[in-house]
């Protein structure tokens, strides 16, 4: 007759300090990427972050664009004239505030975009919400999130799928390989 005992050593070193941290910050990074392309796609596609197609430009944006440089306009596609706002977003993590954020420093100067409070703005054959921008009214284009449960909406099933992940590699780091005593 044999007796086998098993048992499972935890290991707790593991899943404190900087092992825990950067777990953490590799799962807000997927997420922040994630993120990141959302609002980067928002301008490949001419489609808003919702998946709406952005408002064409007038007859007469159209022409005054091209009395510009010609060198500083690099596509005619819809809010990409010069690139400087597709190419302002980036994400950055701090492992200290165990963080990531993905943002534009020019986000402010675009921020009526994402939260038109006019409704009816007519452009081509569709309305859409809009703002008044200097001279005429301008139709929202929405190419990042509005708030912060919009942004909870639009990726919680990356946030979900992150977290279990998170906690896979945490369960795997907590146990190591069982001992025979």
């Amino acid at each position: 007759m044999f007796k086998i005992e098993t048992k499972i050593d935890f290991n707790f070193h593991k899943i404190t300090g900087a092992a825990f941290d950067m777990n953490i910050m590799a799962s807000l990074k997927n997420i922040a990427k994630y993120a990141l392309k959302k609002v980067e796609n928002t301008f490949k596609t001419g489609k808003d972050i919702l998946g709406n197609k952005f408002a064409p430009s007038t007859a007469l944006y159209l022409q005054m664009k091209h009395n510009f440089k010609q060198s500083k306009i690099k596509t005619n596609k819809v809010m990409i004239d010069t690139g400087r706002l597709k190419d302002s977003f980036v994400a950055q993590g701090s492992i200290k505030d165990l963080a990531y954020s993905v943002g534009s420093p020019l986000q402010e100067e675009y921020y009526k975009h994402l939260n038109g409070k006019i409704a009816g703005v007519k452009r081509g054959e569709g309305t859409y919400p809009g703002f008044r921008g200097d001279y005429t009214l301008i139709p929202q284009r929405k190419f990042f999130y509005s708030s912060d449960d919009e942004a909870y909406e639009l990726l919680e099933t990356k946030i979900e799928e992150q977290v279990d992940e998170f906690f896979d590699e945490l369960i795997k780091d907590l146990s190591t390989s069982m001992r025979k005593l």
